[in-house]
């Protein structure tokens, strides 16, 4: 499922709900209960009952990266942002781009692309983790960047050395 299709998937579950009806489906260890609080096709995302955050991905891919595969961890981010449940599982796992997929979707679902942001932004944190580990920067840093609610977007860093993904810019 490409992230148009999963936006069009669920505004159409939502849309079929009756007033006042909720319902939820799982993927693997993912509840997702629609609908949520904002934009029809929005709905809560759960695993083990506790909404995953962003800054749980940006700490997985900083984990992750080493000098031998930011290369392939970069190239893995991008295939994720452009073909969304249909990338390959390379450097990570089908569970973890099930993950990133369904929360980068509310994104996408309630901050449309190119009036905002959509999942552009997430995936740019996702991004600056993995150049922030080859930097030595801390990851408290992109957590940070990546909860900055209110504070306005922050300026992408300046890339040497590293290929460039699509979403950023």
């Amino acid at each position: 499922m490409t992230y148009q299709e999963g936006v069009f998937y669920m505004k159409g579950l939502v849309l079929k709900l009756e007033e006042g009806e909720t319902k939820s489906f799982s993927i693997g260890e993912l509840v997702i209960n629609y609908p949520g609080y904002k934009k029809t096709g929005d709905y809560q995302l759960t695993i083990n009952g506790i909404a995953p955050k962003h800054t749980e991905i940006v700490n997985e891919i900083y984990k992750a990266t080493t000098s031998k595969n930011i290369d392939a961890i970069i190239s893995f981010l991008d295939d994720v942002y452009t073909n969304g449940l249909n990338a390959k599982p390379i450097v990570f796992s089908k569970e973890f781009i099930e993950k990133i997929f369904w929360i980068t979707l509310q994104e996408e679902i309630n901050y449309p692309q190119p009036k905002y942001r959509g999942r552009k932004l997430p995936f740019q944190r996702f991004y600056e983790a993995a150049l922030a580990k080859m930097k030595n920067i801390d990851v408290k840093k992109i957590e940070t960047r990546t909860n900055n609610h209110g504070s306005g977007v922050p300026k992408l860093f300046k890339v040497i050395n590293y290929a460039i993904p699509s979403f950023y810019n």
